[in-house]
């Protein structure tokens, strides 16, 4: 930041014709809301900048030396925002630390995918207004300035923009101060506004999205309605409540279980996902949020905000060898979505203290979390393991172990 100073001053062009005043850091900022006492643990990330400037370029005057003479424009350029954009970011990463709001680490490991979803929201802001007039010695600067931001913040569970406020604030002083300080304090006014906003901070105050590896309070899941065909006639219904879940690092597949929203899915599909896209046989895709997971036995809950048209029923009766069976999901992603494949029970076998049922019912990656169904579409266990090297050995977990990990009772 030292030796971008002095570029960065050489090509600000700012006016000294006002008269300075005492220094002055004003914004109509109420007092800042500390939320360190309240074990908060939504994250978010900044992710997008913009310039959107009534009058591009010429933002403010810059007069030199100590008679503050030789004023010239002013211009917001390539260089200056690179240096702007980077003191937003770092006044909003310093005040939502200071003030107790968790780090987000999603994006710091060397596989964070681009599109990562790890934290619970994403703020962008737009740069609307600048206006600095300014005497520059050196790399100090005497003067004043005014900033007008628009934050919006960006709910990764809802996928909508959840808040909006202008950021205004001011800054003057008469003694020479740092530019990066000048900077700062006009940047950290406006994040003052931000911060002192009770509508901001309420959105972290919800309870937390925890992927628990044991069940808290049992959810009631109402159970779906018995299939009136066999799946030979007519297996539309099933193929309804299948859907395919997508996070930044694959897909998977998973089920609707009752009429409030769960999907249901193995703990390896949505991985350290806190949020994930739930895609619909008919192509329409709706956000969820990963509610609850137990990786010992590689299950999970996930809740959308969609009514399914058709939950599957979930079978109560012990599933017997040798009965016939269909195995429903998306092998390699959405393309492939709704697949069926046929074949019967072959057994029951105890894996590592696991409890599995095995089929020859053909199963590939993208089908982990998919339903395995009797012949009338009622499910008898969730698809998991392919043993590798081998042709009709599939490995499912009983539902009733999947509904026991994850919490759910089915009425």
């Amino acid at each position: 930041m030292k030796n971008f100073v002095p570029a960065l001053v050489g090509v600000l062009v700012l006016s000294a014709a006002q008269p300075v005043l005492a220094a002055v850091a004003s914004s109509p900022a109420g007092p800042l809301i500390n939320m360190s006492a309240e074990g908060i643990k939504k994250t978010v990330q900044f992710k997008n900048w913009k310039v959107n400037l009534d009058t591009p370029n010429k933002v403010g005057r810059i007069s030199r030396g100590i008679f503050c003479g030789g004023e010239t424009d002013m211009v917001y350029n390539a260089t200056y925002d690179r240096y702007f954009v980077g003191e937003v970011n770092k006044i909003f990463k310093q005040k939502s630390s200071t003030l107790g709001y968790p780090k987000d680490q999603s994006g710091e490991s060397a596989f964070a995918d681009a599109a990562n979803t790890g934290a619970d929201f994403r703020i962008g802001f737009t740069l609307l207004d600048i206006n600095q007039t300014v005497c520059a010695v050196g790399t100090e600067v005497s003067g004043s300035g005014r900033l007008k931001l628009k934050a919006e913040l960006f709910s990764n569970k809802s996928q909508k923009v959840v808040y909006t406020r202008i950021l205004e604030s001011t800054y003057a002083s008469e003694t020479r101060v740092p530019l990066e300080s000048f900077v700062d304090t006009l940047v950290g006014n406006a994040m003052n506004v931000l911060f002192a906003d009770a509508a901001y901070a309420d959105n972290f105050r919800d309870n937390p999205v925890l992927a628990i590896e044991a069940p808290g309070d049992v959810i009631a899941v109402r159970n779906g309605s018995r299939p009136g065909d066999k799946m030979t006639k007519d297996s539309k219904g099933v193929l309804s409540a299948v859907v395919t879940v997508e996070t930044p690092g694959g897909s998977g597949s998973g089920f609707y279980l009752g009429r409030d929203g769960y999907v249901v899915t193995n703990q390896h599909v949505v991985g350290d996902a806190k949020y994930v896209k739930v895609r619909l046989a008919n192509g329409y895709s709706v956000p969820g949020e990963v509610l609850r997971k137990n990786a010992a036995r590689d299950v999970a809950l996930i809740k959308t905000d969609l009514e399914p048209p058709t939950p599957l029923f979930v079978r109560a009766t012990p599933t017997k060898v040798g009965e016939e069976v269909y195995a429903v999901g998306s092998p390699f992603g959405a393309q492939l979505s709704t697949t069926v494949t046929r074949g019967i029970l072959s057994g029951e076998r105890t894996l590592n203290d696991q409890r599995y049922l095995q089929s020859d019912a053909a199963i590939n990656p993208g089908n982990s979390g998919g339903p395995l169904v009797d012949v009338d579409g009622a499910v008898v266990a969730v698809a998991d393991l392919k043993k590798n090297n081998a042709t009709g050995i599939g490995l499912f977990i009983p539902i009733a172990e999947v509904l026991d990990k994850l919490g759910l009772k089915v009425e």
